[in-house]
């Protein structure tokens, strides 16, 4: 039976002056995190906006890598921005749109990296679990 349920632990511990340090248990990394500057925090220093952003950044790659590896596609380089949204709706900040642009080089054909691309997107379990709209817009350099 595969398994269908997985759990993911971390702690955070307080420092004062809006700023925390985030350990992941399984990991034993520590990262400081702390209140944007733009709502009265710290310059610097990792904010749960910067991890949502990245979230759905990181599993993007971690999906197409899987994607790629199952097709027998060979990655040459791979780097990618992404870019969070954030905006007062209803008086409420919500993210209403990341844009992942990935840089793609890969051995293969344009349209295969295209639907590759495709079936990494709907596959990205960060992204689906998030109600904010996540847009890849990719550029490929295919060899």
């Amino acid at each position: 039976m595969e398994q269908d349920k997985w759990l993911y632990h971390n702690t955070l511990k307080w420092k004062g002056e809006k700023k925390a340090d985030l350990k992941f248990l399984e990991s034993k990394q520590v990262i400081e995190v702390a209140t944007p500057p733009e709502f009265g925090g710290h310059e610097n220093i990792i904010s749960p906006e910067d991890l949502y952003v990245s979230s759905a950044n990181v599993c993007y790659l971690t999906t197409l890598l899987g994607t790629l590896k199952n097709m027998g596609v060979e990655l040459i380089s791979y780097e990618s921005k992404a870019e969070g949204i954030l905006e007062t709706i209803d008086n409420l900040k919500i993210f209403t749109k990341i844009i992942i642009r990935p840089k793609i080089k890969a051995k293969e054909t344009d349209e295969k990296i295209m639907m590759i691309l495709k079936h990494a997107e709907k596959r990205c379990l960060v992204a689906n679990s998030m109600k904010t709209l996540v847009i890849i817009e990719p550029e490929i350099e295919a060899l």
